[in-house]
């Protein structure tokens, strides 16, 4: 009855000291493909497929022969040469005096998940060269596209320059909007580029964020000086990040907040709370707010809930800190009343 049950899991083999094949189950017949008349007398080997180092097997056997239990996965052939994995417990039987005179082997045939896992990891390497392609991609075409614009902007000057006597309103106006045309353009460019060139390859390191948001504050402070603006912060932690990606982060955040003001100079405040397990951070103002209809919109690429004449921008800041803060391994989200103002959050993981 125990047998019965066992051949509904597990392969078993039982062999002699040198590797000789003793006993084997039903279940192990049906998974190696060979018959308990073909397979008993048989040495070990004849199910070996050759895919493991001999530093992997002499490890095995090393282990076994001093008595002790090895528990790891093999790769098996079949006896129609096919390929199987089995996830494998090999048991030592002992003598009086601590020697090994049986080894019983149990099977597991894992193999589906091994295929799986296969895949995947193809998949993954797949993916990880798509996005180098991408990004090269991504780099060159922007890259190429640069020289292109300034020319056009040069030439677009010069014609003014050179021509301007005999221009008349409406061909100034023209040009005007070219102009303005090709400085959009080139703002595009760049953050799509930036976008591009967020990734996870870069080293994470300790990151003091009170520096850095003083920094950032250093970077901005002409903009928030011609704002009038009140920044206020929390003191932040030590996170573990990749600078210059956090630099965006701030930057772009804050450069929201100032942006969507209303007619009062604008009040911003950094938050910091922890839990067990994450910092979350928070950048609130007090500007003109989002409907709650457009929240889930505003991290997406080119997502512009506001006319140009409005308010510059190109679209894309929201999605740089949404890629930042993922390649971090944390989340953000936004909470916001129309006419009174925003708070977005943000986690980065806690490292002790």
């Amino acid at each position: 009855m125990i047998e019965r049950a066992l051949d509904e899991h597990v392969s078993i083999a039982i062999t002699d000291k040198n590797g000789k094949i003793e006993y084997v189950n039903n279940k192990f017949c049906s998974v190696s493909k060979y018959s308990s008349e073909e397979i008993l007398g048989q040495d070990h080997r004849i199910v070996n497929s050759g895919y493991h180092s001999k530093a992997f097997m002499h490890n095995l056997w090393s282990t076994i022969t001093q008595g002790k239990t090895w528990k790891g996965e093999l790769k098996n052939r079949a006896r129609d040469g096919t390929f199987y994995w089995v996830d494998t417990t090999i048991v030592p039987f002992l003598d009086q005096n601590g020697v090994p005179y049986q080894y019983v082997a149990i099977w597991t045939d894992v193999t589906g998940y091994k295929q799986l896992e296969e895949r995947m990891e193809e998949q993954v390497k797949e993916l990880a060269r798509s996005n180098d392609e991408l990004e090269q991609f991504a780099y060159v075409v922007t890259h190429d596209l640069q020289e292109p614009l300034r020319a056009i902007n040069s030439f677009v000057q010069l014609l003014k320059k050179y021509c301007d006597h005999q221009l008349d309103e409406r061909a100034n106006d023209l040009i005007s909007h070219a102009v303005a045309g090709t400085n959009r353009m080139q703002v595009l460019i760049d953050d799509l580029l930036t976008y591009a060139q967020v990734n996870a390859n870069q080293t994470l390191i300790q990151v003091d964020c009170e520096k850095l948001l003083n920094n950032v504050l250093t970077d901005l402070s002409v903009i928030i000086g011609e704002c009038n603006a009140l920044i206020t912060h929390d003191k932040l932690p030590m996170v573990t990040g990749i600078p210059f990606q956090l630099i965006q982060l701030f930057t772009n955040l804050i450069n929201n907040a100032l942006k969507f003001q209303r007619e009062q100079p604008p009040k911003i405040h950094i938050g910091i709370e922890e839990n067990l397990n994450e910092w979350i951070f928070s950048v609130t103002d007090n500007g003109i707010g989002i409907e709650e209809q457009y929240l889930e919109r505003i991290f997406r690429v080119f997502q512009r809930l506001h006319s140009r004449r409005e308010y510059v921008g190109t679209g894309i800041g929201l999605a740089i800190c949404k890629k930042v803060v993922e390649h971090h391994g944390g989340r953000i989200w936004i909470k916001s009343e129309l006419n009174v103002g925003s708070s977005i959050y943000f986690t980065i993981p806690r490292t002790n």
